[in-house]
């Protein structure tokens, strides 16, 4: 049979679909998670956290159910069914008041239009608290989006029995068993009902039904006892109610005859060796059953097919001891002794023959009226259509477990046949497909939640055949290939949102063969090689940018036919390994500097049997030896020594330096680590703890800076990172994260240095999910994006203040978009294809004045990116390609003076950096490759004097060179340990440098003086972090700016003055972000106030 959901196949990948049960995802809490003393081997999950909270009220432990719900993410997907199920344990606890405020919360805030079924439940607790009114608004919003729920009328139905409104619960009763003929509440409910009303047939045939549902219910003996009363005798109140709106139900005839007690006469045979008022009775309605005229009566509909169909086959007297199961224990041997009439009506009639009639009514099917039969899953409605000749024909309705529509199925002759549609539970059309006789055979498309076509493709019994096309979740074209007989057979061609080439991949019979080119966001090769049948043949190459190569090695027949060599970005090799018959023969890997890092040595069966490591000198230090795969005692090098020196794997295993620094530490047991091991810097800092069992990392991990402040801490399990992820800045807890089997999954939050918080956002599989909040440093939301599979998908944006400002929904979003933010103080405009960013983006504040312009290539920055200051200049000027910073990078002060200037190189800081007085005069000028310093960097004066040389290899500090007795700079100083004092002296004995460093970090005073011995530039450091005030002067020795920090954070007031004296910007910092008034002066005389909030400019004043 077609299944409810099926299977999604995008270009043959087949991908299970979950099955979205509401009635089993009902679960959230209104508070978010905070966690103190952390565990970091916990994993996040908020499937199980809700798990568990079911199971645990089931239980009845609703206070410890409630600690499970709040264990979920505000921004879990979860959330709102832990929302729901917490509400629902709080209403089962002693506290209803508590329940009920948490439900209005959960109301207000819109939660429960998430979970329908929360309406409901909280409209069964006001009409449990007699709150009738308000019960009732909140039925009626559940039924807007469940209309069809048989739990939700039977709970309407009580409402009104409540409020005295009978005839509404008569016809929500009616509604649910039409609906759903095993809803046994409905039926027991519309049979006491019909009692009380004097209407002894219908009650009679409706608690029949419960009966015969529900045979071991407790409610049973009641109703036994209810129907064992005489009729002539009992329920004799007048009809008041309206039980057949349609007309019908005209049970006159057997009314008369059950009042005048004829079935109770001796004349009146029985079926059932039980001769009591009960079973004559109802014998007597089934008898007249099948003699009975059905016209549109609901109950001649209902339930009539069913007594009459079970008194023409003969089965009354099997049925008579079945609906006395309720009175078992009291009947004992008599009831029990007709075990085998039970046991045949059970396994016979009810098994086989009951469903078809009971459950066959008419319904409204596709806009016209059929005879339907409703088949059940799990109790529930879940199959609607007709059947004829026992063979189901026609459209389909496949039903939730609340009854709404999840698919329309085409049937003929019982197979799938025609178009089938899918739908989430929430009503989206998720899938639609073509059946011939139970096959596959045409169109299949698939659609996004948002609504968009996420993939079309084609079939052939059963298999794909034709183009197949993939879209993104905004809009466009994400890829389009052919198939042949379910295998890919052509061009793959795959496209970036904007439109342009992503990849091109050709196949052949489902194999690589031909051209395999993948592109970067600038439209350049990123990658090219070719296939001959999925064998590599000729050259396989990688580049940056189109033209600077990455990596390249080449193939004949599948087979290496040359070195494999990758590239720094720079051009300077990074690794090359050499290959003979496709066998690994030896390796060497490069520092970005251009010398060796280390060695791979190789058997000839291409297994490693060593690693010869080299510092930043080229000098090769340590020689790691393996044999099979295990460890061996390796060679330890030293500075004077004539030979290395042997370092056993038994006891602790210890790498050092040249120079006899420890580097790494730690215990093997059979040729595995064990226990701790650490790892150093070269100045002898901690660089990381680890925890080792049987060769695999275990348990939490330590990262420390080189400044010795704490960098991170993580946990592994089998060498995969699990649970939390704590990274810190400066020693500072900067974000935290949940990790599962290596990927982030879970909610994350970003931090403040004051341990505010700056954002949330949630993770699964690595990439950004739900929604992803960031906050001003007052606390307030500043925007809300929600997320699928790292995609943006809606953005909210709001003031400081609160109020929201922006909405975008980034769907088929395309072409110029203008928006306004902080009451108009900033304009953006910007152009975007398919809800991504591509081409010029511009702010202006209100007085068009430029803040950014920038350009984006589908969704990553591409081009000149530039950012204006407070006073109109510019702030910061940087360079990007394809998304990564490329070329240089300009860095400005408030007053718009150049301060640094960096060097990218395809996201890598390599080249030169020169820093920069206000003068235009060089401060500083060294050479980094990948951020590590080497070579010399140069301090200058602002006259432009060269004043101290400090030399590096790898970014470790090995000298210095003071200026001479002549004012030259010749004489090198070795530094150890990469610490020294350092004070370089003018020839006429004046200070010209002084600075300090301890383990390669300055720390304490840092000064620059002139000649004449006033001070140009000072500062002071924190074991490498700026602290307190930053002092630059003009050369006249008044003061050009004045900065305050902490923590290498701009914290406090900043202050720039001109040549005068006279102030020229101030600002106000918080946490490294321009956070206050920021004031622009005209010769002393304030010009312009203009405040900003979290480096956002809010205001002009």
């Amino acid at each position: 049979m077609l299944g409810i959901i099926g299977k999604k196949i995008i270009f043959g990948e087949i991908i299970i679909l979950p099955m979205k049960n509401i009635l089993a995802a009902l679960v959230f809490g209104l508070c978010s998670t905070a966690y103190s003393q952390v565990d970091y081997s916990v994993v996040y999950d908020g499937n199980a956290f809700v798990a568990e909270g079911i199971r645990l009220y089931d239980e009845g432990k609703y206070v410890d159910a409630i600690k499970q719900f709040d264990k979920v993410a505000k921004n879990d997907p979860k959330f709102y069914t832990a929302q729901y199920e917490k509400a629902l344990a709080l209403a089962a606890g002693e506290d209803k008041e508590a329940a009920k405020a948490f439900y209005e919360a959960a109301y207000t805030k819109g939660y429960m239009n998430e979970v329908t079924d929360f309406y409901m439940s909280y409209g069964n607790l006001l009409s449990d608290q007699k709150d009738y009114e308000k019960s009732e608004k909140m039925f009626l919003e559940a039924q807007k989006s469940l209309p069809n729920s048989a739990v939700l009328l039977y709970n309407m139905a009580l409402l009104y029995i409540r409020k005295d409104e009978r005839q509404k619960s008569v016809d929500l009763l009616e509604k649910a068993i039409t609906i759903n003929p095993n809803h046994t509440g409905s039926h027991y409910l519309l049979g006491l009902m019909a009692l009380e009303d004097g209407r002894v047939v219908e009650g009679s045939m409706a608690l029949l039904a419960y009966l015969t549902l529900a045979p071991n219910s407790s409610a049973n003996a009641d109703i036994i006892i209810k129907l064992n009363s005489k009729f002539a005798e009992n329920y004799l109140e007048k009809n008041k109610l309206i039980f057949s709106r349609a007309g019908g139900d005209n049970f006159e005839d057997i009314d008369v005859i059950l009042r005048n007690s004829l079935p109770l006469k001796s004349a009146y045979k029985i079926n059932s060796t039980f001769d009591d008022v009960i079973i004559r009775q109802m014998q007597a309605i089934v008898d007249y059953s099948a003699e009975h005229k059905v016209q549109n009566g609901f109950f001649e509909t209902m339930y009539i097919p069913w007594l009459a169909d079970m008194a023409k086959k003969k089965q009354f007297e099997g049925f008579s001891y079945y609906i006395l199961n309720g009175l078992k224990e009291k009947l004992g041997k008599k009831l029990s002794s007709q075990s085998k009439k039970t046991d045949a009506f059970t396994n016979g009639y009810l098994a086989n023959d009951f469903w078809d009639v009971f459950a066959k009514r008419k319904v409204d099917l596709f806009g016209k009226e059929e005879e339907v039969v409703v088949y059940l899953e799990n109790g529930k409605p879940y199959l609607l259509g007709k059947v004829v000749n026992g063979k189901k024909e026609g459209k389909y309705k496949v039903l939730n477990a609340s009854g709404n529509v999840v698919s329309e199925l085409n049937f003929v002759n019982d197979e799938a046949d025609g178009l089938q549609k899918y739908f989430d539970h929430k009503g989206r059309l998720t899938d639609e497909k073509n059946y011939t006789k139970g096959k596959l055979n045409g169109k299949k498309t698939s659609y996004f939640d948002n609504g968009n076509v996420e993939v079309v493709e084609n079939y052939k019994d059963d298999r794909l055949n034709g183009i197949s096309t993939g879209y993104y979740i905004n809009g466009g074209k994400a890829c389009e290939g052919n198939f042949v007989n379910g295998e890919r057979d052509g061009a793959l061609i795959c496209l970036y949102e904007n439109g342009t080439k992503k990849t091109e991949i050709n196949y052949t019979n489902g194999k690589l063969n031909g051209k395999y080119i993948l592109y970067d966001k600038a439209g350049n090769v990123s990658r090219e090689q070719a296939y001959v049948m999925e064998k590599r043949e000729g050259r396989a190459v990688e580049y940056y940018n189109g033209k600077v190569v990455k990596s390249e090695i080449e193939f004949k027949g599948g087979v290496v036919a040359s070195p494999y060599k990758e590239y720094y970005p720079n051009g300077t090799l990074k690794e090359e390994t050499t290959y003979v018959n496709d066998i690994a023969t030896g390796g060497v890997n490069y520092f970005a500097n251009g010398k060796k890092s280390y060695e791979t040595i190789y058997d000839k069966e291409g297994n490693v049997t060593g690693y010869n490591f080299y510092n930043g000198a080229g000098d090769k230090y340590f020689q790691e030896n393996y044999k099979l795969g295990e460890i061996k005692p390796g060679l330890q090098y030293a500075v004077g020594a004539a030979k290395p020196v042997d370092v056993p794997v038994k006891g602790v295993y210890t790498i050092k330096s040249m120079n006899g620094t420890t580097l790494t530490t730690g215990k093997y047991e059979k040729g595995k680590k064990i226990g701790e091991w650490n790892y150093f810097y070269n100045t002898g800092v901690l660089k990381n703890k680890e925890n080792y069992q049987n060769g695999l990392q275990q348990g939490k991990a330590f990262r420390y800076s080189d400044d010795e402040r704490l960098a991170s801490i993580s946990n592994y399990i089998n060498d995969t990172v699990q649970g939390v992820y704590e990274n810190y800045n400066s020693g500072i807890l900067s974000s935290t994260y949940y990790y599962s089997h290596g990927d982030a999954s879970g909610p994350a939050k970003s931090f403040y240095a004051d341990g505010g918080v700056s954002s949330e956002s949630f993770y699964i599989n690595d990439e950004l999910y739900s929604k992803q909040y960031d906050y001003w440093q007052n606390g307030n939301v500043s925007e809300i994006t929600e997320y699928v599979d790292g995609t943006p998908l809606k953005m909210q944006s709001f003031t400081p203040e609160g109020k929201k400002e922006n909405e975008l929904d980034y769907a088929n979003k395309n072409g110029k978009i203008t928006n306004q933010y902080y009451n108009g103080t900033e304009v953006h405009d910007y152009n975007m294809v398919n809800g991504t960013l591509n081409g010029k983006y511009l702010i202006k504040d209100k007085t068009g004045k430029i803040v950014v312009e920038c350009n984006y290539a589908s969704g990553g920055r591409h081009g000149k990116y530039i950012k204006n200051g407070p006073t109109g200049a510019p702030l910061v000027d940087r360079d990007y390609y394809a998304g990564k910073l490329d070329g240089l990078s300009k860095f400005y002060d408030l007053a718009g003076n150049l301060r640094m200037v960096d060097t990218y190189v395809f996201g890598d800081n390599t080249g030169a950096t020169i820093r920069y007085y206000s003068n235009k005069s060089k401060f500083s000028e060294t050479m980094q490759y990948d951020e590590d310093k080497e070579g010399e960097v140069k301090y200058y004066n602002i006259k432009g004097d060269n004043i101290l040389i400090l030399g590096y290899q790898r970014n470790e500090l090995v000298y210095y060179i003071t200026l001479g007795k002549d004012g030259k700079l010749t004489e090198k100083t070795p530094i150890v340990g990469q610490t020294a004092k350092i004070v370089s002296v003018y020839p006429n004995g004046k200070n010209a440098m002084e600075l300090s460093y301890v383990k390669g970090n300055l720390d304490g005073k840092f000064l620059i003086s002139s000649a004449e011995g006033k001070p140009e530039y000072e500062s002071n450091y924190d074991k490498g972090l700026l602290t307190g005030a930053r002092t630059e002067y003009y050369a006249n020795g008044k003061i050009y700016k004045k900065e305050n920090f902490k923590n290498s954070s701009f914290e406090g007031l900043q202050e720039f003055f001109k040549e005068d004296g006279k102030p020229w910007v101030t600002a106000e910092y918080k946490n490294d972000e321009m956070h206050g008034l920021c004031k622009v002066y005209t010769n002393g005389t304030i010009s312009q106030t203009k405040r900003y909030d979290s480096d956002v400019l809010v205001e002009i004043k």
